[in-house]
């Protein structure tokens, strides 16, 4: 045997006892010990929970039983981003875990691995394969420029912040009597909302402090700002007087510790709801330099934080100084053949009423027909004379020059009016004039309705036509146009006359009886429209004696049906009869038709 054998056949040799007698001391037995005990089993079901805006815990499920511990990697770059090691856990079965420290609005991403240490030395020698990784966004910032104020009547605190969130569900808005707790959950308001008004305040004078938190399904984001605030007690017995010069003077009662001003609020009947002095805490009294005549309101309020209090009483102030101005735009029109309507307009705002002039002649002379306001309504007039209208406003300074005249003639209203379906699409209308002196004649539809006080109907407009008129034909109408009723007016500057009666186009004609027998009569008529049925009604008697309260229902004819036999008929006896039709989608019935009489032999 040469060297060389000898030194081939001692290596293995010397290299086993260097094995056997350096185990479990050694630094490379470890990696021996755990190829032979296998590979670790890698975690699984990694998920991440979001606790606040600083704060995700992470857990996963331990499936290996020769771990040493766990390695938390983390990215900031997203799931296909770098990874860096995050945290160590050194202990076997652990499978939960926590990041503090993060940043608001920000997405993470982590995955773990387990590792297993031998020897001594407890170096890492093997590692599983990573988990599935997971990612979530930390809460946004904390909402900021929390703001807590009344609201203005004192009816609600309002609260006010700024959205620094991008991933909020909504804010919680809390609640304390002091800016240091503890604090109650109020609302929990939709996400991007910046306020909120909390109608359950404690009472007057009790300070109320307020927080946001902006939260979502992982939990909160660090609280706002605190900001608090109080709703003052309003001021009580405001009187308010007024000076000769028309100046007006207010006073009232100071019930508020903690009011940092006072407000004045001033209105006229037809004015606006204005602000007109800010007074300073513990003010009691306001002096308003005359501005104009008129009629004022005032209430005043406490302040406090730019909200209020609720208000005190109102008081209202007449300032005369002066006569009123004339009034103006005044109109006059008829209402009816009798009477006269009399409109006008404001021509200043100290007017304490008004007297109406007439006149008979044009204007050359003139008698008082009374007082009152706009509109002033004359009764008990002649059709188709001219009668003119002036009016004067007066306070206690006297009256004020008249208005303009206005004059008009309430006309003779139209009578005889009759409506006639010709064909399907074509209603004529007549009437008779008796007016020398109207405009034209307007036709109207009546629409009926009811609601829970009774039942109503409304006249609109179908046409109008010039003076003289005594007819109109309406082309283009439908079927549901003869199921409605219609007047006629006279119209003269824009009013109108005592109105026409009551006519509606029967829709059905020509209706014919004949007695076959002493125990039937037949009926035979035209249908002018189509139907979804007749419904027939009969009188005992002649046509001339038959009211429409002597007529009772007989019974149904089939849609479109133009023939009725009444086989409940008496021979001996005289019948009137009349039919109408029936619209099933509106559950109308038309106008009857013409009576038809017969007597059963």
């Amino acid at each position: 045997m040469n060297v060389v054998q000898s030194r081939s056949l001692l290596l293995p040799a010397l290299l086993g006892m260097l094995v056997v007698g350096c185990e479990n001391r050694h630094p490379l037995a470890p990696s021996f010990a755990v190829s032979k005990a296998g590979a670790i089993a890698a975690p699984s079901n990694l998920s991440l929970t979001v606790d606040s805006y600083h704060q995700i815990w992470f857990a996963w499920q331990d499936n290996a039983t020769n771990e040493s511990g766990y390695e938390v990697w983390k990215s900031t770059t997203g799931p296909s981003g770098a990874f860096s090691l995050f945290t160590t856990y050194p202990w076997p079965n652990t499978a939960a875990g926590g990041n503090d420290g993060l940043a608001p609005s920000t997405q993470y991403c982590y995955k773990v691995r387990a590792y297993s240490t031998q020897g001594q030395s407890g170096k890492t020698q093997s590692y599983s394969d990573f988990s599935s990784t997971a990612c979530a966004t930390t809460l946004g910032w904390a909402p900021s420029g929390v703001r807590a104020a009344p609201r203005f009547n004192g009816y609600a605190i309002n609260v006010t912040w700024i959205d620094n969130s991008s991933n909020e569900t909504g804010f919680r808005v809390e609640r304390a009597a002091v800016d240091t707790g503890p604090w109650t959950s109020v609302v929990i308001t939709s996400e991007n909302v910046t306020t909120f008004d909390d109608g359950q305040v404690p009472g007057a004078e009790q300070p109320v402090c307020y927080r946001v938190l902006a939260v979502n399904s992982s939990g909160n984001s660090a609280p706002s700002n605190v900001d608090c605030t109080a709703m003052p007690q309003g001021p009580a017995n405001l009187v308010a007087t007024v000076a000769s010069d028309g100046s007006v003077d207010l006073s009232w009662t100071d019930i508020s510790a903690i009011e940092d001003r006072f407000a004045v609020y001033r209105w006229t009947p037809s004015g606006s709801f204005n602000r007109v002095a800010t007074l300073p805490a513990n003010a009691t009294r306001y002096h308003e330099p005359w501005s104009a005549d008129s009629t004022y309101y005032y209430r005043v309020y406490a302040t406090k934080d730019s909200g209020s209090s609720a208000g005190s009483n109102t008081v209202s102030v007449s300032v005369i100084t002066r006569p009123p101005a004339a009034p103006l735009n005044l109109l006059a029109m008829p209402q009816s053949s009798t009477i006269i309507s009399a409109t006008w307009s404001y021509g200043s705002a100290n007017a304490a009423g008004f007297r109406v002039e007439r006149s008979t002649d044009g204007g050359v002379s003139w008698v008082t027909a009374g007082t009152g306001g706009s509109p002033f309504i004359d009764t008990g007039l002649p059709s188709e004379r001219q009668v003119c209208y002036r009016a004067f406003a007066f306070n206690s300074k006297g009256e004020s020059p008249p208005s303009n005249a206005a004059c008009t003639s309430p006309p003779t209203g139209p009578t005889g009016f009759s409506a006639n379906g010709v064909d399907p699409t074509t209603v004529d209308f007549a009437w008779r004039d008796n007016s020398t002196v109207e405009d034209g004649y307007e036709i109207d539809r009546g629409y009926s309705y009811c609601d829970p006080d009774g039942c109503y109907t409304d006249y609109l407009r179908l046409t109008s036509v010039g003076p003289n008129a005594t007819s109109y034909r309406a082309s283009g109408a439908n079927s549901d146009d003869y199921y409605y009723n219609y007047i006629v007016v006279a119209i003269k500057d824009g009013g109108r006359s005592d109105v026409s009666n009551i006519a509606a186009p029967a829709t059905i004609s020509n209706l014919t009886a004949t007695a076959l027998s002493a125990a039937q009569i037949d009926l035979v008529w035209t249908n002018k429209i189509t139907n979804n049925g007749a419904f027939l009604e009969r009188c005992q008697g002649e046509a001339a004696a038959c009211s429409s309260g002597n007529f009772v229902g007989l019974g149904w004819a089939a849609a479109n049906a133009t023939t009725f036999s009444d086989k409940s008929v008496q021979g001996g006896t005289t019948y009137s009869y009349r039919v109408q039709s029936y619209n099933a989608t509106w559950g109308w019935f038309s106008a009857p038709s013409n009576v038809a009489a017969v007597a059963a032999p």
